[in-house]
């Protein structure tokens, strides 16, 4: 795993030679703004805003939500913008307006480097024909630029830091070899004002603006009739706690179920079955195994669902269970929020956020976890859903630095 990376290392610098076509200027020297603290004067501007659109897949969970729905937003709020979204592989982009179009480099020979890499030494080309203003790295890497055009970042969390052993080396080292960017980007947002703190804390570096995850209009308490067949669909019943994470080790899955089992076998549940919900991860053969022999007690995986089916999911659960060890914000908390529905989970900074005041906090302890699972049975579903706020509010904050920085 090591030697891979460091092969895409040096792959990476051998293609970075001769990048830029005649006239264009590639140098390891990244214009910075610092402390940047005029205010845009228009959002009217004529702007060519680039984006790394490789998370624009047909099923958007988690970060590709985030940008999708951000995405949504700034097509409202900067009306004379132009868009260009950047791809190795085929973009499912929903409509949007006119104003979107998708560049799709599908000869990228990745020689098993991956689309980071495609990402490094190819897109700089793409925006420089296009005359992109600024490029924003909505997934936390940013390309090579010449010094003409300006970059925003989004850091979505700080994992390798906060949470090491819960990521494969490879991926630790990648890690390593992008968080460059951080310090070359024009500007720096963040998802949480507990990922800018950490960002603070571990790089000292701050931080443009934070711009949350929000929910769009489909989260909200869905009515009986409609609970009703959403679970009928995934033969589901009542009553059940909600899990929504894909499976890997930050999650914090195991002990979930660890803490529901000798609960359920203790008695102290009930008819309670708890439903899974999300995708195959990293580090999850033992997880597999154990969701595999858990199913014959009331454990029930399903996967991935699709978005339309989630709130109903959300509104018929007694809670919404979510102990990971470490979140850069936690979407399906706040998710669960919209829909009325009483959340258990993790006593982080970055999870209050998203929680508010009507969570649960927890240690991600089993026996932490326990003591939630048995405090939301006894509370009972629903919970009214406020202090939240929208996409174009967030969507504002990240035009205003997009803007600020051209």
């Amino acid at each position: 795993e090591i030697e891979k990376v460091f092969r895409a290392a040096k792959e990476m610098r051998l293609a970075v030679r001769g990048l830029y076509g005649e006239g264009t200027e590639a140098t390891g020297d990244f214009y910075q703004i610092s402390n940047q603290t005029t205010e845009p004067t228009s959002f009217n501007s004529p702007i060519r805003i680039g984006i790394d659109g490789r998370l624009f897949t047909a099923h958007h969970t988690g970060v590709g939500r985030y940008i999708l729905e951000l995405c949504k937003a700034l097509d409202h709020l900067l009306p004379s913008a132009e868009f260009y979204l950047y791809s190795p592989y085929a973009i499912e982009l929903p409509p949007i307006s006119e104003r979107w179009i998708a560049r799709v480099d599908p000869r990228w020979p990745s020689y098993g480097l991956g689309s980071s890499i495609w990402l490094k030494v190819r897109v700089g080309n793409f925006c420089v024909r296009d005359a992109v203003n600024v490029f924003w790295g909505g997934c936390a890497q940013l390309p090579i630029l010449p010094r003409t055009i300006r970059s925003v970042i989004t850091l979505h969390d700080l994992n390798e830091f906060v949470t090491p052993h819960t990521m494969s080396i490879r991926t630790r080292l990648s890690r390593g070899l992008w968080r460059r960017d951080l310090r070359r980007a024009d500007a720096i947002v963040t998802n949480s004002q507990g990922t800018a703190q950490r960002l603070r804390e571990f790089m000292d570096l701050g931080t443009a603006a934070v711009v949350p995850p929000a929910v769009s209009d489909r989260f909200a308490p869905a009515a009986e009739p409609e609970v009703a067949r959403v679970l009928g669909v995934h033969h589901l019943r009542e009553p059940y706690f909600l899990s929504v994470a894909t499976w890997e080790p930050r999650k914090n899955l195991p002990a979930l179920i660890g803490a529901f089992l000798s609960l359920r076998r203790e008695g102290a549940l009930g008819s309670h079955r708890l439903v899974l919900v999300g995708g195959r991860g990293w580090k999850d053969r033992r997880l597999a195994a154990l969701v595999t022999q858990a199913e014959a007690d009331g454990v029930v995986p399903l996967g991935y669902v699709p978005d339309e089916d989630l709130p109903a999911l959300y509104s018929g659960a007694t809670a919404l269970v979510f102990p990971s060890l470490y979140e850069g914000f936690g979407m399906p908390v706040l998710e669960a929020r919209a829909c009325g529905t009483r959340v258990v989970t993790t006593d982080v900074p970055e999870l209050r956020e998203a929680g508010g005041d009507s969570a649960i906090y927890i240690s991600p302890s089993e026996s932490g976890i326990r003591d939630g699972l048995i405090a939301a049975a006894k509370l009972g579903r629903g919970v009214k859903p406020s202090g939240l706020w929208s996409w174009e509010e967030s969507a504002n904050a990240l035009a205003k630095v997009l803007l600020d920085v051209s």
